[in-house]
């Protein structure tokens, strides 16, 4: 593993640590953070910064410690100071910037209807999008996903972000938020000529393939995902 990322690994372990420790102080649940922070972390997600097992966003940080009696710069410093002196010398050349993320609005209450009524449906929480994807923006589109069933890649809970593009492009094995019977749902493409396969990628074998006959049933790609919040960037795996 890179020297950055291991070093990036124990700075979060330390600043989710902190984290815990002054959410206990205060007798906070984690379901309470989410709701104090306006809901736009789950639990979750919130679970998986304590843990360390997730990077965390600067503003989103400055949010938790607001909330839990924490100044998110002595966080930051005292995680620095846990690392050692060869470690900190190495963070000093890397040039971290924390200020490289655009929001994207998305809703998490997803009701059966439409494609058009899921996409224009009113936005009650945001995610925190890698700047490289902004000149996309208009294309893109942020759901969160709930179920196991693409969990060796995407974690329940994680927030997806899919961009809109022409089916010519999507390849077999690309993963992509689909609209079918009423409901969304990412999975794996795989297209025929008359039926198109939406394929779990799960540790659940309990999963099974949904096999569409598009000459009896509409099925509508509503995007191929191109990032994932949790736990890592998965771009690079298309």
């Amino acid at each position: 593993m890179p020297e950055k990322n291991i070093i990036d690994m124990e700075l979060y372990v330390s600043i989710g640590k902190q984290i815990k420790e002054g959410r206990t102080r205060k007798g906070i649940s984690l379901d309470t953070l989410s709701d104090l922070i306006g809901g736009i972390k789950t639990k979750s997600t919130l679970k998986r910064y304590e843990d360390g097992n997730s990077r965390i966003e600067m503003d989103v940080l400055k949010m938790i410690c607001d909330q839990i009696g924490l100044d998110y710069l002595d966080v930051i410093s005292k995680a620095r100071e846990s690392l050692n002196k060869d470690q900190v010398e190495t963070l000093s050349k890397v040039n971290i910037i924390f200020d490289d993320y655009f929001p994207l609005h998305y809703c998490t209450n997803l009701s059966a209807g439409s494609p058009t009524e899921l996409l224009e449906a009113e936005p009650d929480a945001v995610v925190y999008v890698p700047i490289k994807f902004q000149n996309r923006k208009k294309r893109l589109h942020a759901f969160q996903v709930n179920g196991t069933s693409m969990n060796n890649v995407i974690q329940d809970g994680s927030i997806v972000v899919a961009e809109e593009v022409p089916d010519t492009v999507l390849k077999e094995g690309t993963i992509v938020v689909a609209w079918l019977n009423g409901e969304a749902t990412v999975k794996r493409l795989y297209p025929g000529d008359s039926q198109v396969t939406l394929m779990p990628d799960s540790t659940d074998k309990g999963h099974q393939p949904i096999i569409i006959n598009t000459d009896e049933d509409q099925i509508y790609i509503l995007g191929r995902v191109i990032w994932h919040m949790n736990p890592d960037n998965i771009s690079d795996l298309y």
